[in-house]
């Protein structure tokens, strides 16, 4: 088999499934690890594919906005993980913004109960996670979205406006070194990008394996405005690296 008509078999099965493993491929087209992992590369490089721990992701873009019931039960162990990595990050008297997303509400579940911080946040599920808590709790008001289970609109943008946060921790519907933070919500970019310009210290961003490779139609920033990226051991040790020089460090948690 030629390596073009081989590496149209791999593209072939990306397009049937977002995802494909090395070792099956090596099985499947009879060729080494290491050949299929030079393939993986080159389309890589192409733009056609998203490489991760042991094999590679469909690069692809999104056009819908993911729900918070389905942002709950995908990849909820990786969220879990990434999310008590990122409490630890929340020092005391801190003033933190709270971007939208299931895995940042998650933080407020592994925050220490007696810490005393402020929370700024559109996200309505943080009021529940907050009970118990000692953390001042200020919520954006605006126009509600059930989808997102958060607000939008101009009120959360002027409310941002009056704070200076020392820490701020966003979501990742799509990330990709080379188009940066992007999501399919004009609502979502815009309210991040605010909490992003009026963040004195760090801005993290937390992400599973699942969204890294996916381009969303509009960009929240590039990635040389973000700090850290939190990820999951399923991202490629390159995937990171390439993360890494285009501005954030990432963290393998």
């Amino acid at each position: 088999m030629l390596p073009a008509e081989r590496r149209a078999r791999i593209v072939a099965g990306l397009r049937a499934q977002r995802a494909v493993r090395v070792a099956t491929l090596s099985e499947d087209l009879g060729v080494s690890e290491i050949t299929i992992r030079r393939d993986l590369r080159l389309l890589e490089q192409e733009g056609v594919l998203a490489r991760t721990h042991g094999g590679a992701l469909r690069r692809e873009r999104l056009t819908d906005e993911p729900s918070c019931e389905q942002n709950v039960v995908t990849h909820a162990a990786e969220k879990e993980r990434i999310a008590r990595a990122a409490a630890a990050m929340i020092e005391p008297r801190d003033t933190v913004f709270l971007g939208s997303g299931t895995t940042v509400m998650h933080i407020l579940r592994h925050v220490d109960p007696e810490l005393e911080a402020r929370v700024v946040t559109h996200n309505l599920a943080a009021a529940a996670e907050t009970r118990g808590l000692r953390l001042e709790l200020v919520f954006l008001g605006g126009l509600y979205r059930p989808t997102l289970d958060a607000v939008e609109g101009s009120w959360p943008l002027d409310m941002i406006g009056h704070f200076n946060a020392d820490k701020a921790f966003l979501g990742a519907d799509c990330i990709d070194s080379r188009a940066g933070l992007t999501t399919p919500s004009i609502a979502v970019a815009a309210i991040e990008l605010a909490m992003i310009r009026r963040t004195r210290g760090e801005v993290v961003v937390l992400a599973d394996s699942s969204k890294f490779g996916l381009v969303g139609a509009v960009v929240i920033c590039p990635l040389d405005q973000i700090d850290v990226v939190l990820v999951d051991d399923g991202v490629d040790a390159e995937v990171c690296e390439r993360i890494h020089r285009a501005g954030p460090r990432c963290e393998v948690i």
